[in-house]
């Protein structure tokens, strides 16, 4: 879940052309996780990237008390519609322990985006550990400081009585900070929320 500070959220277009020529572009996310049904935890995640290199580095994502490091290629193409796909590897350790293949979906039309963080976690220990996780996001952005839409999770941190979490959220975008709000499970017993906070540089 990262997920990432989306490139869709970015103040404007002229800002992302100044920042290409850059040598490098980073980006902090942490993520308060209010589960009234579970433990409340912090995941946090880091990225760098340096042209189509992409490195990342989490922790509480795939497990608690678990981090994991990832290295990936990105690879762009599209003008109106816009579309990148980042394949990446990581190793994950901690409570679980394992290696994780996936990729990072960028898509944009005008104002609409997709966007989805795929990974399967093969585990050494413990043995049943392996798993698919998915984190997606379909939103608008009516200006170039809201981004809002619907989200969906699948992930092994926390249980629910749904396999699938799914939600609605809102960010909020300026000067270098996005804070953003997810209600996922809506008015069920299953119910919970993630306060996000971002910062690029």
């Amino acid at each position: 879940m990262v997920l990432l500070t989306w490139p869709f959220l970015a103040e404007s277009q002229d800002q992302e052309k100044d920042s290409s020529s850059s040598a490098w572009q980073f980006n902090l996310s942490g993520f308060y996780y209010w589960i009234p049904v579970d433990r409340n935890f912090l995941q946090l995640t880091a990225t760098a990237d340096h042209h189509s290199l992409h490195l990342e580095t989490r922790y509480n994502y795939e497990d608690l008390n678990t981090g994991s490091v990832f290295a990936g290629w990105k690879f762009e193409t599209g003008q109106k519609v816009q579309f990148a796909v980042t394949p990446i590897l990581g190793a994950v350790f901690g409570n679980t322990n394992g290696v994780a293949p996936g990729f990072e979906l960028e898509l944009s039309y005008k104002i609409i985006d997709f966007y989805a963080e795929t990974e399967y976690v093969i585990a050494f220990s413990p043995p049943e550990g392996d798993f698919f996780y998915t984190w997606d996001e379909l939103a608008i952005n009516p200006t170039h400081f809201l981004r809002t839409g619907i989200s969906a999770q699948r992930t092994r941190v926390y249980k629910t009585g749904l396999d699938l979490q799914r939600g609605f959220f809102a960010e909020f975008s300026f000067w270098k900070l996005t804070t953003g709000a997810y209600y996922f499970n809506p008015f069920s017993d299953s119910q919970f929320g993630i306060f996000s906070l971002k910062f690029s540089f």
